[in-house]
């Protein structure tokens, strides 16, 4: 077996000479254009096609050199082809394929019209059977679950995809290949990703499933022919994952890398105006009804550099607003001898005019050290207001249960501490019902919890025994009873309203998304309020002070009035 596909030539030394002599005639006149690809095949026949895989095994390789945007040498050398696994015999509005065609921003270099692309109403049609014979000339539908970690790794799986040639496409019904990036968090989520790979093996299209399910338990695909597997790891070698599922091979890339994915790569963002950047993978947790440390493994730190750089690029793209994400935020650097305090720091001063910063998932645990120096950044005038921290439970006895390695008293100074330095902090949180050791009083502690903080964005979700963690051997409740109290904290939650204070307020609002179905356009306050007007694109990627006119408890409708 061999890390990509092998080339044989029957030709004399001389001609294999002159055929990369004339292949780089062709591609320094026409760049990565595919049809330049397609004439190198015509022209140099087997050489050209060996050489067209020399150039993406080059540009491959000089990724992983660089990787991972500030790691070591030595690090990053683990990485190469040597020690790489080997290849045996990849929901928002529009989706990756309307991104790809102009939707959404590429973060490499000028957009290229490739043929067949939808642009408009308007399509270049191509003969499907010439398509299906030509390296990344094939259509592939894109299907992304789960966290804004999973969201930016699939988004640079279609800016790889779409790079070397590959169509994007909407429709499954449409494409020669399906990659899913799933999710494992819950059993739902995993259960829509294996029945979309079956639907696609249904209808006989090759398959590769990535993100968080195959690189938590390898077994998922057992039984199922033509479903090639990408551990979370790997995702920078999706086109060669593409190219041999697509000639009918399965492909097993789960081998877990010391050292992440490069920043520095092409990325399609299914919202051009929004930019996810990973700030690190994994986690220091062991919580014990969680599936995802099995996928991500422990904490690994990008570089501040490295982030930094991804941001700029992006905002010099037309991004205008930076989203970080991670497993957990507030863990970030431990690893390097960083913190999330000094990257939100460096990160906000960086940000050109106009740009915001939002703050992703953060554990009570590793925040709690930050309060101040976060509250500080949070009140920045580039910096929204907002901070995801999920309690999960309202109960110490469950908390420990679970593993979380923190104290209601400890969510509770950390969330009351924020607060009061700053007011208009929108606190967004999760809760898990029916654990498995959750007892009648511990659920009406946690319907307390939920009463006292009115959280504005509350995550409910029944517990789920997720396979081989240590919580799906614990005796569960009856399901009607995890049912039940999942009601009751959905009805507490639904008891109050927490935006009725802004009515008739003039707001700053940044806006970012379009919902087509109510013929609006969205944008977030600075504490990230959703804010609601008429229909107007010119307004995506800018700020307006806005009239609110109505609240409700999912939004504000507003009266767009002055710059």
């Amino acid at each position: 077996m061999t890390s990509g596909p092998t080339t044989s030539s029957s030709s004399s030394s001389s001609s294999s000479l002159a055929a990369p002599t004339a292949y780089m005639s062709v591609r320094e006149s026409f760049g990565r254009k595919p049809w330049a690809q397609a004439l190198a095949l015509l022209m140099f026949g087997t050489a050209g096609a060996g050489l067209v895989w020399l150039g993406i095994q080059h540009r491959r390789q000089k990724r992983q050199r660089g990787a991972v945007d500030g790691n070591s040498k030595d690090e990053a050398n683990l990485v190469d082809d040597d020690e790489a696994p080997e290849l045996e015999d990849l929901a928002d509005a529009g989706g990756f394929a309307a991104a790809a065609a102009g939707g959404a921003s590429s973060s490499r270099g000028p957009k290229i019209h490739r043929r067949g692309q939808q642009f408009g109403d308007s399509e270049v049609l191509e003969d499907s059977e010439r398509r299906a014979s030509l390296p990344g000339r094939q259509r592939i539908h894109v299907k992304s679950m789960g966290c804004a970690h999973n969201s930016s790794d699939s988004e640079f799986m279609v800016g790889l995809l779409q790079e070397y040639g590959y169509i994007l496409t909407e429709q499954l019904e449409d494409a020669d290949m399906c990659l899913v990036n799933s999710c494992t968090v819950k059993n739902p989520s995993q259960d829509s990703a294996m029945n979309l790979v079956k639907r696609a093996r249904a209808a006989g299209k090759p398959v590769v499933l990535s993100g968080c399910v195959p690189s938590a338990d390898s077994s998922v695909t057992q039984g199922l022919d033509g479903v090639s597997v990408l551990d979370v790891s790997q995702i920078d070698r999706i086109v060669e994952v593409a190219e041999e599922a697509l000639k009918g091979n399965t492909v097993q890339l789960l081998t877990k890398r010391k050292v992440l994915p490069t920043l520095d790569l092409p990325k399609v963002r299914r919202n051009s105006c929004v930019e996810i950047i990973p700030i690190s993978g994994g986690c220091l947790g062991n919580c014990s009804y969680c599936k995802t440390k099995h996928a991500r493994g422990k904490l690994s730190s990008y570089t501040e550099d490295a982030i930094i750089k991804r941001a700029l690029q992006a905002a010099s793209e037309g991004a205008s607003e930076i989203w970080l994400a991670s497993e957990d935020t507030g863990a970030y650097g431990l690893d390097i001898g960083s913190n999330i305090a000094i990257l939100l720091n460096k990160v906000a001063d960086s940000l050109p005019p106009g740009v915001m910063l939002k703050l992703g998932m953060t554990n009570p645990p590793y925040m709690l050290a930050h309060i101040d120096a976060v509250a500080e950044v949070l009140k920045r005038p580039n910096v929204f207001e907002f901070i995801h921290v999920p309690v999960q439970s309202g109960s110490n006895h469950v908390l420990q249960a679970m593993v979380r390695e923190y104290t209601i008293e400890d969510f509770s100074r950390l969330a009351d501490g924020l607060r009061a330095l700053v007011p208009d902090l929108l606190l967004a949180t999760d809760i898990i019902c029916g654990f498995p050791a959750e007892s009648e009083q511990d659920h009406e502690e946690s319907l307390a919890m939920v009463r006292k903080y009115k959280f504005p964005v509350l995550n409910i979700s029944q517990f789920y025994p997720r396979p081989g963690t240590a919580a799906a051997k614990m005796k569960r409740l009856p399901g009607h009873v995890a049912k039940q109290r999942s009601t009751e904290v959905t009805q507490a939650f639904d008891s109050y309203e927490t935006n009725s204070h802004l009515l008739g307020r003039e707001e700053r609002v940044w806006f970012s998304d379009t919902e087509v179905k109510h013929g609006q356009t969205v944008g977030h306050t600075k504490g990230y309020v959703k804010v609601v007007v008429p229909r107007e694109d010119s307004l995506l990627g800018k700020s307006k002070i806005v009239k609110v006119k109505a609240t409700s408890k999912w939004h504000l409708e507003g009266e767009v009035i002055r710059d």
